[in-house]
């Protein structure tokens, strides 16, 4: 039996307002990395997310930062507007799921207009020394 394939990584789309608008197209580029590679998670599934950030050359704002992290999950969770308790778009993973977010400043790229880069890998535990 062949090995499940559990990574991905997407281009993130130059961020614009409004957020919605903003989450739903990564909603959309993560889709179709996931459909490219043939990858499907399961909910026992464990996760890390790479996500390497791009904010021009100005200083990091922490709620800059945490605002686009918390976008991103909010995303790939199927949260894009309205009462939580009803979803318009189907989740890719829970929150539950993502073990680990690795976050870091990206240099901005020649390759366009985009916020960074997301990677989504199985999530492997570090042994502790």
């Amino acid at each position: 039996m062949a090995k499940r394939r559990f990574s991905i990584t997407v281009q993130l789309p130059a961020y614009s307002r409004p957020r919605n608008e903003w989450r739903r197209k990564v909603h959309t580029a993560v889709l179709e990395a996931q459909t490219r590679r043939g990858v499907g998670y399961q909910d026992a599934d464990r996760l890390e997310l790479r996500i390497s950030l791009a904010l021009d050359g100005r200083p990091l704002d922490v709620h800059e930062i945490d605002e686009r992290v918390k976008d991103l999950v909010d995303a790939l969770e199927g949260r894009i507007a309205g009462p939580r308790s009803r979803r318009r778009i189907a989740p890719i993973v829970s929150d539950a799921q993502i073990r680990r977010i690795v976050l870091e400043h990206a240099p901005r790229g020649r390759r366009g207009r985009t916020l960074g880069e997301l990677a989504i890998s199985r999530y492997r535990q570090r042994r502790k020394s």
